[in-house]
């Protein structure tokens, strides 16, 4: 992730009677230990019958769910806001209904097998490819309904309730609707919901467990827009909200070149395309990027993604998602963040989760300055100021130098750059490059070691002393 200084940061339980009745027919069996051959049978035929109706018990009730999920992704994809509140129980929240309602203003018109508007124009819906809530399958132990909620339910007229496990399964383009063609993305949640005669609506989700809340989506915030820009892998999309007009602009212009600059560091082997999100205010990024490793208060920019697959070489779910402060750059400070959210990108599958940050934010921060500067001082301004004054960083920057919005995060990112520029000075690019591949693929210390050794030839205290005094070259 990068700052606007160019750094980088960034589910009731079936009826209690029910199951009181497999219970204590199961218990009379087990205290039948002199039964006969027939007796035998006769008990076996009340299990069968038992554990037949709560299958067919269970079979209804995901039947009906999954009508009412079906039912909510026709009406979100087709815009149809009033069927939305239909689904929705009494009981919902305001923030729950919001979410729905919001989603369904801002897809109106782009459902998976809709054009949408924005190839026509500067900007329209967000179009999909695919786009389904389904019911996910499980082994986990079931969910209870909190009984608070239970007898509200109850005292309204619900016959059952249900902690339901719940995907949501899209993919933004495809070939009916132009756009950005991505894996599809699989979002878990749990849904709780209730049934009223042969009905159910939505109640809400993990909010109301105590569980990890559900990600919010970006079409699930008012005001979505999106347009596409043609780049060297194909149609990226740029998604916007209200009053970032002059960025999305910006950003149309920018992204073809900033797609060709990463590759030509990293090599044609990434997507060369993208999902770039502008932001207008903090909660719209906060609510996008929540929880994402090393976002800091200063930051211009975050890349996110929902799942990678090392194996196979595939992340999706990618978004590079400015802040509001990315609103007050200047283009060319822009066009950094932008190169550098990109190296991140092309670099995910690559790169593991914790990797460290000298080397991952080191990198991208090579990437998006190539070529913006003619000194250290210009790129790196406070960290030539220490090394004047005689505070040459002694190591590596540590990851927890990053997680500050202080001057200790100026250094550290500022420090990060400077080894990959270092590395790239001496070395070339191509051992740049390959330190990264090694360094950044391992949680490991000695591996990492071991990578440092393999692509350069020294082992990491001597680079860290032939850094220093590249540092000092520099400055002096």
């Amino acid at each position: 992730m990068l700052s606007p200084r160019g750094r980088s940061g960034p589910m009731l339980a079936p009826p209690v009677l029910l199951l009181t009745g497999v219970l204590v027919v199961t218990g009379a069996l087990a205290g039948c230990s002199d039964a006969t051959d027939s007796g035998s049978a006769a008990s076996s035929s009340a299990v069968a019958s038992s554990t037949t109706t709560a299958n067919i018990y269970e079979q209804q009730r995901a039947e009906g769910v999954t009508r009412l999920l079906d039912a909510l992704t026709e009406s979100i994809t087709s815009g149809d806001e009033r069927e939305v509140g239909r689904l929705l129980d009494a009981a919902a929240t305001t923030d729950f209904r919001d979410r729905f309602e919001t989603a369904a203003a801002n897809l109106r018109a782009s459902g998976p097998s809709s054009g949408g508007g924005a190839g026509a124009a500067d900007s329209g819906p967000l179009r999909f490819a695919r786009f389904r809530y389904q019911l996910a399958p499980t082994e986990e132990a079931e969910t209870l309904v909190p009984a608070a909620i239970q007898d509200r339910l109850v005292a309204a007229g619900s016959s059952d309730a249900w902690v339901a496990p719940v995907e949501l399964r899209y993919a933004l383009g495809g070939q009916r609707a132009p756009g950005v063609d991505e894996p599809e993305v699989v979002v878990a949640t749990q849904f709780v919901v209730a049934r009223y005669g042969d009905e159910w609506k939505l109640v809400g989700d993990s909010a109301l467990l105590d569980a990890d809340p559900t990600p919010v989506q970006l079409w699930e915030l008012p005001g979505l827009a999106a347009s596409d820009a043609p780049t060297a892998g194909g149609t990226s999309v740029i998604a916007s909200y209200p009053e970032t007009s002059t960025t999305v602009r910006s950003l149309r212009r920018q992204l073809p070149g900033a797609v060709d600059a990463v590759t030509a560091f990293w090599g044609p082997d990434w997507q060369r395309r993208a999902v770039l999100v502008t932001t207008a205010e903090a909660g719209q990024f906060e609510a996008l990027v929540a929880r994402s490793r090393g976002v800091t208060g200063t930051a211009a920019a975050a890349t996110i993604f929902s799942r990678v697959d090392f194996p196979q070489r595939i992340a999706t779910g990618q978004r590079v998602v400015f802040t509001p402060a990315a609103n007050d750059l200047a283009e060319p400070t822009l066009a950094v963040v932008l190169r550098h959210e990109l190296t991140h990108v092309a670099a995910r599958t690559q790169t593991a989760f914790d990797a460290p940050l000298w080397i991952t934010e080191g990198v991208a921060e090579y990437v998006g300055r190539k070529g913006t500067y003619r000194r250290l001082a210009d790129a790196a301004p406070d960290l030539a100021a220490a090394v004047r004054a005689g505070a040459t960083p002694d190591g590596l920057p540590d990851d927890a130098m990053f997680a500050t919005n202080g001057p200790s995060s100026q250094i550290a990112y500022q420090s990060a750059w400077s080894v990959a520029a270092y590395v790239a000075d001496r070395y070339g690019e191509a051992r740049l490059k390959k330190l990264y591949l090694g360094v950044a693929e391992s949680a490991q210390p000695e591996r990492r070691d071991a990578a440092i050794r393999s692509a350069l030839g020294v082992d990491r205290t001597q680079l860290v002393a032939d850094w220093r005094r590249w540092l000092d070259g520099q400055v002096g």
